[in-house]
């Protein structure tokens, strides 16, 4: 047998075996990995499930207590329901920040949800507000509200 062909084999059994070795592990990984995983969230419970409506989005009424208690606790009054409304718009996230950057700036947060809206991102909208009034500190950032109050970045306390 030629050189040639003996690494013709060669290449053509090491194909095979990959080829073998990655169809008999296809889906493997998935099989093992928690749903909640990736999630900050804590895990929901069978009748907490069971008590929500049939929007998988549905925000619990624990986390949007917690929300309005943390955002009581930088100074800022709301509700849940206000809460919720923004959040099913534009996430939690998005609720947090509309509240926290309308009560520093002066502004509605329906004023800066329009500006979201518009095709603004978020930093852009922060770095607007921070333009129009160079006092204006937007801190404590959404990672301090949603953590409550147990940040470890920069502006901390």
């Amino acid at each position: 047998m030629n050189r040639y062909l003996r690494v013709a084999l060669g290449v053509l059994a090491l194909v095979i075996l990959v080829a073998g070795t990655a169809l008999a592990n296809r889906g493997k990984a998935d099989e093992h990995r928690s749903p909640n995983a990736a999630s900050h969230e804590p895990e929901t419970s069978a009748a907490e499930k069971a008590n929500t409506d049939s929007n998988t989005d549905a925000i619990s009424s624990k986390l949007l207590d917690r929300i309005v208690a943390s955002l009581a606790d930088q100074g800022i009054t709301t509700d849940a329901d206000t809460v919720r409304t923004w959040a099913e718009k534009y996430g939690v996230g998005g609720a947090v920040r509309l509240l926290t950057w309308a009560d520093a700036s002066g502004k509605t947060p329906a004023e800066l949800a329009a500006m979201f809206d518009s095709g603004m991102g978020w930093g852009a909208i922060a770095h607007k507000l921070m333009d129009a009034d160079s006092s204006l500190n937007l801190s404590p950032g959404i990672g301090k509200i949603m953590s409550n109050g147990h940040a470890h970045g920069a502006g901390a306390k």
